[in-house]
This record gives structure tokens, C-alpha cells and sequence, in this order.
């Protein structure tokens, strides 16, 4: 009886095709449990004829349609599928002896629908060149990831090695060819929301000869990009997984190399040429993939249809880290930044063009997947010091400034008193009067930032609790409204305290580490740029725009007067 059905389009590669149904003849699996259906998908090369010769132990099964284009061609086969599921197969994969049996296995031990992702090992010959071979190992790392239980997405449905249940492929209407090149993973996102489960199966093991000329290849991540842009129009939840949502997630060096070769958009064969000067090992690797997503990005600019999606995609919004504010006389220092001078950083940045969000908006955009404009920001402000009510709320009231305070609520209408020396030690912090003063002013939001200011990484799982849900439940209870956001002190985070923030049910937890933004952070990681106090104008601006910490700040600028 005939249970899994293994459908392969094939169009003018009949010899490929030949070795395909040979290692579909090799299978342990029973021949009577499968049958294999080849679409012909307007072949003019002979491939019509070679199976009308081809002799195997399996039911063959051959269907001649006019080219359409691979999607249209699965789906026939699957509308002429006899079994329980059906076996997705490209017609140049080599099956290993136990791919079939893997995926039977997998759709008859299901207690609820699955969907099964075979391995695809791409092989190198000897003359392929270096981009080939760099492409190769990005695609064994993939696998390697997977097999080490990283958690497969619908982006790791490749229809070269895929398995489903017939009645579900149908429930979701199938391939969709106006997907393009992403119908596949279009078809992976449809399947995860009907609710079937995603299974890696690193036995169901299929080759690939990996040959492509370098022109080939960078034609391919070109198209990879221009599919990503369909993908986001049709399914925005997938940003933070597709490499559209990491954009950010980059070292700097690698992001300001990237625009200075986007914008000066170099010809295919002048890259090409320098491929051939790197050669091979480390410098090689980093080259090939500078390269990829050049090509990558320049597919993604072809396919937006307007230059504000383009500018978003490209943009991740940075998150400013202030401490303390200081009256006119007192010096500044890293922790406390002159009114003055905060003050000038707000004109900055209406100058230069940024919108100043509120965290909450920041994260209602993330939470429903809608790019922030692409010169935008949001402004926290840690720990909850007195000045905060007295200096800085009078400025971002003048300006329709928007910011969050986090407070440690164990420790309000008393002092710093985590800090044993510097500016910061002993400073007076806001009393639940002031607390609530700010809470009422508009645009300020409040946030918690544990009760004792306790690095959160030393403490047991009860303490850990105790100053994160309960920081929330304090601050809730006295404002009388919600607390959605948290800061951890000393950026100090580890797996336990952004479990324990998710569990308490924090929308989103901020940390000292420096950078933007982008779609594929996690909410519980949220990146923050510190602004010292001795930045200069120049620093600041630096800082925001390309949302980096920059490392020493003594290299550029004079801190200026307070």
C-alpha cells in the first residue's frame, strides 16, 4: 500500500533526473510503500523519453504538463498523490539509502500533523571556485545548528527535501505560485499557522552538486533578497527571522561597509575579480560573505516599491542610556550629564531629523511587526534620581520630548546606596510623590529597575523573583497602572533573569550593551547607547546615528562646558 507519494518536478535535466530515480531505486524503505511522481515540467531535452525507458521497483508515475514553473508543477503531482503524505524532492538530489524510510517514519509516528525536513549536503567539485565552496559551508553550518536543536522556522522549508500530509498540503491550498522563489517557505509559514509541528530529520539525507559560478551565486542572494521583500509583504511576522530583521545584528565595521558598497555599487565582474585576489582561509570567508550580502541587499532595494521602506529596513532604532542630570556648576562626568547639554542633544536631534518615540511605541511597533521611521529613537533614563523630576522633565515637556524612567522601587525617598564612590553615590532619588509627578506628566512612562538595584546574575531563583515581578508589583500598585518595561542594573543578564522578566510579565527588558535595534532582537535584550556626560556634541551625534558605543570616547571631539 502506497503511503508516501514523492513528487519531482523536473524541467531539461534529464540526466540529473536519471540519477535522482536511481537512488529512489536504492531506498531500505519497501518499494510498495512509496510511489515516485515525475511532472515534466516542459522539458524539450529528451527527459520524456529516458523515462519512458527507465525501469524501477517502485510505482513511476509520469506527468507531461507545459512549463510553469516549479510550484505549479508540485502542485499537480500532489493533486495525482496516492499516499498519506507526500515527499517533496528536487530532481537533482541524491537520495541516501534511508531519506525515504526517515521521512515515513516521521508521518506515520506523528501523533498530530508534521512537517518533515530532510538534510540537503551539498557537495563541491574539485573546479568550483570560492564563493561555491564559502556558500557550501554556510549551508553545513545551517544543518549542524539544527541537528544541535536549534528550532526549525518556515524558513527552513526548502521544497528540495520536504515531507507533509497530503489532506494538510491541500487544507492550506498548496504552493502558491505567485510566491516566486520563496513559494516554499511561503508554503512552510501557511503549514506552522494551521498548526503543524516542524520536524529535523538529519537521516532523510540528500546530495547536491554545489557548482554554481560565482555570477550564479550572486545572483542567487539577489533574488533571495527580492523574495525576502515579497515574503514581508505578505507575512510581517516573519521580520525578525528573515535577514531583513538583521540588518543591525552585524559587527559596525561589516554595517558601514556594507553602505559604502551599496552605495557605490560596484559591477558584479569587478567583485568577482577580487575574489580571485583574496584566495582562500579567513579573509576569504569574511570577503565571500561581505559579498553575499552586498548582493543580498541590492535585491532588497530592487524590490521596495518605495525609498521609506527601503530607509526603515536599513534603520534600527537606537535606545539612549541616561543616569543623572547635573545643575549649572557641577561637573560632568560619565554617569551625569549637564542639563545644558542635555538639552542641546534634544535640539540635535530634532535638527538632524529623528523622531524621538516613546518606548512603548517602540515596542507596539516591534510587537506588530511595523517598521519604526527610519531616523527614530527612544530616550531611558535609569535608576530615578531626583533630578530627573527637577531638571530634565521641565526640558522634554518644553520639547514634547518623550522618555521612560526606570525606578528602583525598593530604594525611593532615600539614595544611592549601591554605589560606594563617584558621582552617583549617595545622590538623592526620587520619593513615590515625585515618582508620581513624573508618572503624570505627559509622554513619561515608568519602568522598573528591580527593587535594591541587585545585579541580577549573583542572586537565587526566589531572589530573583523577588526584585524583578516584585519591582513590578510595587511600582503597579502605587501608579496604578501598568509597567511594561524593565532595565537591568550593571546590564548584568543572563538566561535565568530574562526568563524571570518574561515571566513577569515585562514586555520588554533593556540592557547596557550598545547598538541598534533591529526586528531580530529579542524583546528581553533590548540594546541601549549610554551617553556620558562628557560627550561631546560631535560624540553624541556619532552615537545616535550609527547607534554604537564607538569604544574609546577621548578619540573624537572635546567634551565642551556643561
Amino acid at each position: 500500500m502506497v503511503e508516501l507519494s514523492i513528487v519531482v518536478p523536473t524541467y531539461n535535466r534529464a540526466r540529473l533526473l536519471r540519477a535522482c530515480l536511481a537512488a529512489l531505486a536504492a531506498q531500505t524503505a519497501a518499494p510498495g510503500d512509496f510511489e515516485v511522481i515525475v511532472v515534466v515540467d516542459g522539458s524539450t531535452d529528451g527527459t520524456l523519453a529516458m523515462l519512458q525507458q527507465v525501469q524501477t521497483p517502485y510505482r513511476l508515475v509520469v506527468d507531461v504538463r507545459p512549463n510553469g514553473g516549479a510550484a505549479r508543477a508540485r502542485n499537480q503531482g500532489a493533486a495525482l498523490a496516492r499516499g498519506r503524505a507526500c515527499l517533496f524532492l528536487d530532481d537533482d538530489i541524491l537520495a541516501e539509502p534511508q531519506l525515504v524510510a526517515e521521512h515515513l517514519r516521521a508521518q506515520r509516528q506523528a501523533e498530530t500533523p508534521v512537517v518533515g525536513l530532510g538534510q540537503i549536503v551539498y557537495g563541491v567539485p574539485p573546479h568550483a571556485d570560492g564563493f561555491a565552496r564559502q556558500v557550501a559551508a554556510w549551508w553545513q553550518d545551517h544543518y549542524a545548528a539544527l541537528e544541535r536543536g536549534a528550532a526549525p522556522g518556515p524558513l527552513d522549508c526548502w521544497s528540495g527535501n520536504l515531507s507533509v500530509p497530503v489532506a494538510a498540503f491541500r487544507a492550506v491550498g498548496g504552493f502558491d505560485p505567485a510566491a516566486e522563489q520563496s513559494h516554499d517557505v511561503d508554503l512552510g509559514y501557511r503549514l506552522v499557522a494551521a498548526g503543524l509541528r516542524l520536524a529535523y530529520l538529519p537521516g532523510a539525507v540528500g546530495h547536491q552538486a554545489h557548482s554554481k559560478p560565482f555570477r550564479l551565486l550572486a545572483h542567487d542572494a539577489e533574488q533571495a533578497g527580492r523574495a525576502n521583500v515579497r515574503l514581508l509583504e505578505r507575512y510581517p511576522s516573519l521580520l525578525p527571522q528573515l535577514a531583513l530583521g538583521r540588518a543591525a545584528e552585524a559587527r559596525l565595521r561589516f554595517q558601514l561597509l556594507r553602505r559604502l558598497l551599496l552605495a557605490l555599487d560596484p559591477p558584479l565582474g569587478l567583485l568577482h575579480l577580487a575574489s580571485l585576489v583574496v584566495g582562500r582561509g579567513r579573509l576569504a570567508n569574511a570577503w565571500y560573505g561581505l559579498v553575499f550580502d552586498l548582493c543580498y541587499w541590492r535585491g532588497v532595494r530592487a524590490a521596495c516599491a518605495n525609498g521609506e521602506t527601503w530607509r526603515r529596513l536599513q534603520h534600527a532604532p537606537p535606545v539612549l542610556l541616561y543616569h543623572a542630570f547635573g545643575r549649572p556648576g557641577e561637573p560632568a562626568s560619565r554617569f551625569v550629564v549637564p542639563i545644558r547639554r542635555f538639552a542641546r542633544q534634544l535640539r540635535l536631534l530634532r535638527c538632524l531629523g529623528y523622531t524621538v518615540l516613546s518606548l512603548d511605541q517602540l515596542l507596539d511597533a516591534r510587537r506588530s511587526h511595523r517598521l519604526p521611521p527610519a531616523r527614530s529613537l527612544a530616550i531611558t533614563i535609569d535608576d530615578g534620581y531626583a533630578d530627573a523630576l527637577e531638571l530634565a522633565r521641565p526640558v522634554l515637556d518644553r520639547m514634547h520630548v518623550p522618555a521612560t524612567l526606570f525606578a528602583v522601587s525598593g530604594a525611593l525617598g532615600g539614595t544611592n546606596s549601591w554605589d560606594r564612590s563617584g558621582p552617583l553615590a549617595g545622590r538623592r532619588l526620587l520619593d513615590w510623590s515625585g515618582l508620581r509627578q513624573l508618572a503624570s506628566s505627559h509622554g513619561i512612562s515608568i519602568g522598573a529597575h528591580t527593587r535594591t538595584h541587585a545585579r541580577l546574575t549573583e542572586l537565587e531563583p526566589a531572589a530573583l523573583a523577588s526584585e524583578v515581578a516584585g519591582a513590578r508589583s510595587d511600582l503597579e500598585q502605587a501608579l496604578g497602572r501598568p509597567v511594561v518595561a524593565f532595565a537591568y542594573p550593571y546590564g548584568a543578564v543572563d538566561d535565568a533573569a530574562a526568563a524571570a522578566v518574561g515571566q513577569a510579565g515585562y514586555l520588554a527588558g533593556c540592557g547596557i550593551e550598545a547598538g541598534g535595534n533591529s526586528p531580530a532582537r529579542p524583546d528581553v535584550a533590548l540594546r541601549r547607547t549610554e551617553v556620558w556626560g562628557t560627550d561631546s556634541l560631535l560624540r553624541f551625534a556619532l552615537a545616535v546615528c550609527l547607534g554604537d558605543s564607538l569604544g574609546d570616547r577621548r578619540w573624537i571631539g572635546r567634551p565642551g562646558g556643561g
